[in-house]
């Protein structure tokens, strides 16, 4: 998160503090504790008596903690009575309360009941078909992230892990010093995200999948929109009434809300189009830019709207989406028109930001959340099918003054005199991501600057970037911070969740380079690049959740996919695959590059983890290709484009009533399904020819490849006793370990009907390229 605006109404900062505190009871209560039980009672037991209860309830439990934590009675009014509002505040929070968590029954959870948070991924289905079992997430904090586990622990083990997580969020609590600070309210959210994250928000009586991070954050966010939109009690009160009441208010009734997408075009030509010299830098600084700019314009809008960072629903994968009240529908033009002039000053068109945005009600963020983002993406569609139209129409982009004399990059269209200093910024970008442990932001008024550096386009957007060794007071992120690494409140700095590792040369301290990358690798010395993402995403967003598809599900799930696609998976792939690193991971895709040799089996690494994540829901998927760069001075951006290619053809592929979920390799589809065998061969062919069977075997495979296409179009039978008299050869001349080698292999080239295995050659040629030694030809 970064800094919110600072010019809060009273009101509205009392808003805030209700609305993220709302239930925060529900997790206090769920430690047990009977001392503070008794406290609790003795405060509040003429109140509970009064309301037909028999016990402390959250919205009790919540009250005790910030009278104690953050003593503003205003805000200890609205937690306490977010269930019977009293004045406005107390109604807006109870209304967007019910609206966040409509699909689940407002029954309060006893002591003793205290349960995990499923995981969202058991409940994804898909033409009937789903997970065999629920998963549940570890109860702890994010920086403690450990895989969800079909095991669900008993009473006695719930209750002490909530202790402990409890004690250590109440610690960090009380370390935020004013709530009249822009930085300690934000550390306020940053805190509830670390601690709340993997807990549910409600389990009794009700499907606990729904994170207690997730249902605060988007009750803050729909609650703001109200705030601005609707002064009417009545109105209000109508709404509440249907709300309690389990009536869903009907279409156009409530309607507060606009559905805002920002998503950027133009990243492949962007991202990869660099020269080769210094290109790991450089990629690391481009792919960072993407990522962080798209942040930088989402909360640019909510500092100049004045809104909270909870307004942010979503970011990563090159877009993000806002939710805002609905009189932003008439801004809209406004923020184009300046992001446009920006982006073309910036990249002469190269690259662009597109904004779409839909009118919503509440009935559309109880039953339709995921069909308003289809719209948003719909018009951003359109957007971008008109791009800088503002410009075009003011004629203001045909002023674009030409430099005789000077020379044009052909990477960013800029006219220079001995270097273009615009593209140069990237690697310098790069390098400070690599090297430095903290980025520190500075807020600065936002306008139109020349653009001589990629810093610049931050400050377009009202942040100023600065690096640093040791972080100083104010916002920082930490770019060094390892998982399981405990955050320190004291000087506090933020995880940065977006790839930034690239191994250093550990003489000189400088960046490796796709020389040292080549060289890394086993046979031929040159590069790979592995591309993926989530297949059926649309659909499982759509159709997955079934009929429970309100806001606070949608971002949870949203939240849970750029987890894993973000700092985790990077953090955990550095652990085994030094060489390897990522330009890109979030959202739900991925780009790596790193020594050919190795490409495939990372793909089975993030094959296996995302299955592991996601509780192997045969439903979720993730398709990938890999290719290898002819030499290690060949242009990324053209084995970048092949890959592209393949990846789109692995999610055409068909075989068995199946589609999807495979990996190309080289252009060659391969299921998942089959991949082991396929492994295998490569393994046992690597393994003999190191056993010194002869590399004649490679050419013996490959003859019964050319034959076996040729019968095949023919239409007359595989000549298997060719193969096997070749290979019979080869078992004569070698050893008894050789002639087991050989026998395996060969079990493994015949299929069925003696037809050869149909991945017999892609094997081959990969044992082949994997024990090819210096000097060898093609």
């Amino acid at each position: 998160m970064g800094l919110m605006q600072e010019s809060f109404s009273k009101e509205e900062k009392i808003l805030l503090l209700a609305s993220v505190l709302h239930d925060i009871g529900k997790f206090y209560q769920r430690i047990g504790d009977k001392n503070t039980r008794a406290k609790i009672e003795k405060e509040y037991g003429t109140l509970i008596k009064s309301e037909g209860a028999y016990g402390p309830r959250h919205q009790e439990w919540g009250a005790y903690f910030c009278e104690k934590n953050v003593g503003i009675s205003e805000v200890i009014s609205a937690v306490r009575n977010h269930h019977d509002p009293i004045n406005i505040i107390d109604l807006i929070v109870a209304i967007a309360d019910k609206i966040s968590a409509y699909e689940r029954e407002d029954i309060d959870e006893d002591e003793g009941k205290a349960k995990q948070l499923i995981s969202i991924f058991s409940n994804i289905e898909l033409d009937g078909i789903g997970a065999e079992k629920l998963h549940y997430k570890e109860i702890g904090p994010i920086y403690k992230y450990q895989k969800p586990t079909d095991e669900i622990l008993n009473e006695r083990e719930c209750e002490k892990r909530y202790s402990e997580l409890w004690k250590e969020f109440e610690e960090n609590f009380k370390k935020i010093n004013c709530y009249d600070d822009i930085a300690e309210l934000n550390k306020l959210l940053y805190l509830l995200e670390e601690y709340t994250s993997n807990i549910p928000s409600a389990f009794y009586y009700s499907r606990p999948d729904i994170s207690l991070w997730g249902h605060l954050k988007s009750t803050a966010a729909v609650a703001f929109c109200i705030f601005r939109e609707e002064k009417e009690r009545r109105k209000l009160d109508s709404i509440h009434d249907k709300l309690k009441r389990k009536i869903i208010p009907s279409k156009g009734e409530g309607k507060y809300f606009c559905l805002v997408k920002g998503d950027i075009s133009g990243i492949q030509d962007f991202v990869y189009d660099t020269k080769m010299d210094g290109a790991t830098k450089a990629l690391r600084g481009r792919s960072f830019y993407i990522s962080y700019i798209m942040d930088l314009i989402a909360k640019y809008i909510l500092r100049t709207e004045k809104l909270p960072l909870t307004n942010l629903l979503f970011s990563g994968g090159g877009h993000f989406y806002l939710l805002m009240p609905v009189s932003f529908m008439g801004k809209v033009g406004e923020y184009q028109k300046f992001i446009d002039e920006v982006f073309f000053e910036a990249h002469k068109g190269r690259l662009s930001v597109s904004l779409g945005a839909v009118e919503a009600d509440v009935n559309d963020l109880i039953c339709n959340f995921p069909e308003k983002m289809d719209e948003a993406s719909r018009e951003v569609q359109h957007k971008k099918n008109n791009k800088f139209y503002e410009l075009v129409k003011n004629k203001s982009i045909f002023k674009i003054k030409e430099e005789p004399g000077k020379n044009v990059c052909p990477h960013c269209g800029r006219y220079y005199d001995d270097e273009c200093h615009f593209c140069i910024s990237f690697e310098e970008l790069g390098e400070d991501l690599i090297k430095k442990r903290c980025l520190y932001e500075k807020h600065v008024v936002p306008e139109k600057l020349s653009m001589n550096k990629c810093f610049d386009v931050f400050k377009c957007f009202g942040v100023e970037v600065e690096f640093l060794d040791i972080p100083k007071k104010g916002f920082c992120y930490d770019l060094k911070k390892e998982r399981h690494e405990k955050f320190d409140f004291d000087s506090f700095t933020y995880y940065l969740k977006v790839p930034t590792y690239m191994k250093l040369d550990e003489k000189s301290g400088k960046i490796i380079s796709f020389d040292e990358i080549s060289k890394s690798a086993k046979g031929i010395k040159t590069w790979g690049i592995l591309r993926g993402d989530v297949d059926n995403l649309g659909r499982i967003f759509r159709e997955g959740l079934e009929d429970n598809r309100t806001i606070s599900r949608v971002l949870t799930l949203s939240s849970e996919l750029s987890v894993f696609f973000g700092k985790y998976l990077e953090d955990v792939i550095k652990e085994e695959y030094e060489y390897c690193y990522a330009i890109y991971a979030g959202g739900d895709d991925f780009f790596f590059v790193g020594p050919w040799d190795k490409m495939p089996y990372l793909a089975f690494e993030i094959r296996r983890l995302f299955k592991e994540y996601t509780g192997n829901n045969p439903v979720l998927n993730i398709s990938m290709a890999f290719d290898i760069s002819p030499d290690e001075k060949f242009p990324l951006y053209k084995v970048a484009v092949e890959a592209g290619e393949h990846l789109d053809e692995a999610k055409a592929y068909e075989r068995e009533g199946m589609r999807k979920n495979c990996f190309s390799f080289c252009g060659c589809n391969i299921g998942w399904e089959e991949a082991d065998k396929f492994i295998k061969l490569k393994e046992l062919i690597v393994s003999a020819l190191n056993s010194k069977v002869p590399r004649s075997l490679i050419n013996i495979i490959y003859k019964a490849v050319k034959d076996s296409k040729i019968s095949e179009r023919r239409n007359e039978i595989f000549k298997v006793w060719k193969l096997v008299y070749y290979i019979s050869r080869l078992k004569k001349r070698g050893t008894e370990n050789v002639k087991d080698y050989i026998e395996e292999i060969q079990d493994l080239l015949l299929d069925k009907g003696n037809r050869l295995y149909k991945f017999s050659y892609v094997s081959t040629r990969w044992a082949e390229l994997e024990t090819r030694k210096a000097g060898e030809g093609n």
